[in-house]
């Protein structure tokens, strides 16, 4: 004779567990606010950055400022430049001054944002020694009518 096994559960109110197999999460993103959105690279990339404001584990206060990107030579990490003029009141006249400031360029902008372009950046917790700032929105550096006129006519 064969013994017949039943598996009973072992709290009898507890319910089975579902298992949904291939299904892929759902990425997180969070809303920064202030008007800005993310960027469908954050929404549908695969790329993990914990200094992302979009998906990572960073919040936004302080400052928001716009500057052009002055340089990209290392990882992850721009330089902006913000220009401005400061008034001499010796002379009743303004001098031009800029700031540079090291910002995380998180992996949902790479590819989109060049030297040049306009970036929006906003203030974080120190995410390094020089780095309290983010990128969090872009403007592309528009061609300009006048900078480059065809000679047609001789």
């Amino acid at each position: 004779m064969q013994e017949i096994t039943r598996k009973d559960k072992t709290f009898p109110q507890q319910s089975q567990a579902k298992y949904i197999v291939n299904k892929e999460q759902k990425r997180h993103v969070k809303n920064i606010g202030l008007g800005f959105v993310a960027p469908q690279t954050a929404i549908n990339g695969t790329y993990i950055d914990k200094k992302c404001p979009f998906t990572g584990n960073v919040s936004i206060r302080g400052r928001i400022l716009k500057g052009e990107v002055y340089k990209m030579k290392q990882e992850r990490t721009i330089v902006v430049r913000k220009n401005y003029f400061h008034y001499v009141p010796k002379y009743k006249r303004y001098e031009r001054r800029n700031s540079k400031f090291s910002v995380h360029l998180s992996p949902c902008f790479l590819g989109l944002v060049n030297v040049g372009d306009i970036v929006t950046i906003a203030e974080t917790r120190p995410l390094s020694k020089t780095k309290r700032f983010v990128v969090v929105d872009y403007q592309s550096k528009k061609k300009r009518d006048d900078d480059f006129i065809e000679f047609n006519e001789i």
